[in-house]
């Protein structure tokens, strides 16, 4: 009886993907992915209070706008998480993020909170994720091997988005039953969670790095020098990073104004979740469509043409931006944003060495930290003096964009090398 039991063990554990079969993976994976729903449900929350009380869409966009600014720090975090032991720096980050967290909620649920409250919370949890967010991508895409780090990164964006879904959904019926305070109180007890498992972990340390260096800043500002220049030098993965920046300044406001579109056309925060329970479940279809299909060949023409679908998503959210109609404009929007975000994760475990991991796992997070606070800054503009529609520049700019590198990109193809393809030496 125990072997038939044991035998069905091992043929359910043989159908799991691969690195949830390991236990370093699995802990990790879930830990993060707690804290993770947490911050989700806090993001649903402090949006759409934001949103109540200013009734401004460069209000609600200035909470994503002020905290992507610290994060064009990441890379020195990345300098820091090559040379600090980073489970340890994962457990600080949480802990602290449990601790400011508490002195929202006891804001809150005092009645005492302002806007600007909401924005020094952001700015500081913004500091602490330059240097968690780059260790935890070091360490996810080192705690499996080389063979299996695209199936690894794509199960933690595909969780990410699938918790966002659920949070988003189900989130709106709790926040709208229990009130906003539950969402910062839950939000500091997932951190908490977070550290006790990561406390309890052994073998986190870096492989290319098994004996953290000691910190000084002149050679962290050299070390991030050299992480630059080593992207310079490198088109495979410089050219798509700058084409989701692109990407991300234009379509960004789509999301992250969501709060504001709903509450002028006087929906409530139910419908604001739904809304963000769409573009979470695009983001999980983008994540396994990337985990699943290899950015290989040209990445800058796959890019136009995601570039394309994404300019014609953020035409239709523009036009229909509330009700059912709106629920397929903005999934198209998350499945772009994230099919770029597990391909440039892997392309940099794939590509670079090891010595610049770290430093390159910030930079392609900084990317999504320059395109965000350029589009919440123009898209709330624009949204306040001229409504939803005028999202159709941006609509109409990145297609044009797209439209010209792809066609480039395409005659160079057939015609030889040509300049793009002299930029592009591994396409």
């Amino acid at each position: 009886m125990d072997r038939s039991v044991e035998a069905v063990a091992a043929r359910m554990g043989a159908i799991l993907p691969a690195p949830i079969r390991r236990a370093v993976f699995r802990r990790l994976w879930l830990s993060m992915g707690t804290s993770y729903a947490g911050d989700r449900l806090q993001e649903l929350a402090q949006s759409w209070l934001v949103a109540t009380m200013t009734s401004s869409a460069m209000a609600v966009g200035g909470i994503r706008a002020l905290g992507s600014l610290p994060l064009l720090l990441m890379p020195i975090g990345g300098v820091i998480a090559d040379a600090l032991d980073r489970r340890r720096l994962l457990i600080v980050g949480q802990l602290a993020g449990a601790a400011l967290t508490a002195g929202i909620a006891a804001l809150v649920l005092l009645g005492r909170i302002a806007v600007w409250h909401i924005y020094i919370w952001v700015v500081l949890n913004s500091f602490i994720w330059i240097i968690s967010r780059p260790s935890y991508k070091v360490v996810l895409t080192e705690s499996v091997p080389l063979p299996e780090v695209r199936s690894a990164v794509a199960i933690n964006s595909m969780t990410e988005m699938a918790v966002a879904v659920l949070v988003s959904g189900a989130g709106g019926v709790l926040l709208g039953t229990l009130g906003l305070s539950i969402a910062f109180t839950l939000n500091s007890g997932t951190y908490l969670v977070a550290a006790l498992a990561l406390w309890g972990l052994r073998g986190l340390r870096s492989q290319s790095n098994p004996t953290p260096m000691g910190l000084d800043m002149r050679r962290v500002l050299s070390d991030l020098g050299e992480g630059f220049r080593y992207l310079m030098r490198g088109p495979r993965l410089l050219h798509p990073l700058l084409f989701t920046i692109l990407i991300l300044t234009a379509i960004s406001p789509a999301i992250g104004l969501s709060a504001a579109i709903v509450h002028a056309a006087e929906g409530s925060v139910v419908d604001y979740g739904i809304l963000m329970a769409s573009a979470g479940l695009g983001a999980f279809l983008g994540a396994a469509f990337a985990g699943a299909r290899r950015d290989g060949g040209n990445a800058t023409y796959r890019y136009a043409i995601l570039g394309l679908v994404a300019s014609a998503a953020l035409a239709a959210f523009a036009l229909l931006p509330i009700g059912y109609a709106s629920l397929l404009p903005l999934a198209t929007i998350g499945f772009v944003v994230f099919v770029q975000a597990v391909w440039n994760t892997s392309r940099v475990r794939a590509v670079a060495d090891a010595a610049h991991q770290a430093r390159l796992q910030a930079i392609t997070s900084t990317v999504f930290n320059v395109g965000f606070p350029i589009g919440m800054l123009w898209g709330g503009l624009a949204v306040d003096r001229f409504g939803v529609r005028a999202l159709l520049g941006g609509a109409i700019t990145l297609a044009a964009v797209s439209v010209i590198v792809a066609l480039a990109m395409r005659q160079s193809s057939h015609s030889g090398p040509g300049f793009l393809e002299k930029l592009e030496p591994w396409a």
